[in-house]
């Protein structure tokens, strides 16, 4: 695997499905000063990415690609670019030495939150792994009990484009069974894939839930702060809003009456 000296001190790898509460944790650690400011680093298609590479000029689109990215951006695409590999291998790595040098916090710490499909086209499918920093790596993997609630959670932001609260709905969410098993599927899928790396990895990460950092928010981030190193006393406020309501709750009952065998992934003892 790659790898790229003197970065940072300890790299904080956040594992995680979507809609299991990442970004109410990432957004919190990030509060700290001292968790190496955590997002979707890997996630390019996002702002966040894009306003990086105005700025910073990485990753660089490959060279016979250039003249389609300007056409799309002169047709008023969100982004020029339509997949990784539209990107050359050097660039990118460049890409991955910059977030880490920009991002990593004062005591040395870089970490970067990422959905299993994330981490294996963006890196694993490329030849790296988190090895790339050349630091040592503290592991934090992030569930949710309620799968039926997740994948609501999951169905309901894809149909209004609303993934956190800073976002506006834009259109209004309707009950869709069909989307909800299929989210299911998918978050068997990728919690399985977690599952399977860390054990190939001899990896044991620390385990936290939804339904803890919900509950007890301050005790859980100084659990994940103590895990890397670096404990904290005053836990900073949180920085997002619940999107869940009465709506999540509804739909949760009804896909139960339809398909009963699936009770057992619904955690009702936590809501």
């Amino acid at each position: 695997m790659q790898e790229n000296a003197n970065l940072v001190n300890k790299f904080l790898a956040i594992a995680s499905v979507e809609r299991t509460g990442s970004t109410l944790l990432c957004s919190i650690l990030r509060g700290t000063g001292m968790a190496g400011t955590p997002i979707e680093y890997l996630n390019i298609q996002t702002n966040n990415f894009a306003r990086f590479r105005d700025h910073h000029g990485v990753p660089r689109l490959k060279s016979h690609l250039r003249p389609f990215g300007r056409v799309r951006t002169a047709a008023g695409r969100r982004f020029p670019w339509r997949n990784i590999d539209w990107f050359d291998d050097s660039s990118w790595r460049d890409y991955l030495s910059s977030i880490a040098e920009v991002n990593k916090t004062s005591n040395g710490v870089f970490g970067v939150k990422m959905h299993w499909n994330q981490y294996e086209r963006h890196m694993l499918s490329r030849g790296l792994d988190v090895s790339f920093w050349n630091a040592p790596v503290k592991w934090v993997r992030i569930t949710r009990r309620d799968e039926i609630r997740q994948a609501i959670s999951f169905v309901r932001a894809a149909q209004t484009e609303s993934w956190n609260s800073s976002m506006q709905v834009k259109r209004e969410p309707h009950f869709d069974p069909d989307a909800i098993i299929a989210a299911l599927d998918r978050i068997e899928l990728e919690n399985s894939c977690w599952s399977r790396y860390f054990a190939e990895h001899d990896i044991d990460p620390l385990h936290i839930t939804f339904e803890e950092l919900t509950r007890d928010t301050a005790s859980t981030i100084r659990r994940v702060m103590d895990y890397i190193g670096s404990p904290i006393e005053v836990v900073p406020d949180t920085q997002t809003k619940p999107q869940s309501d009465g709506i999540n709750a509804d739909w949760a009952q009804r896909l139960v009456a339809l398909f009963p065998h699936l009770a057992h992934r619904h955690d009702v003892t936590h809501h």
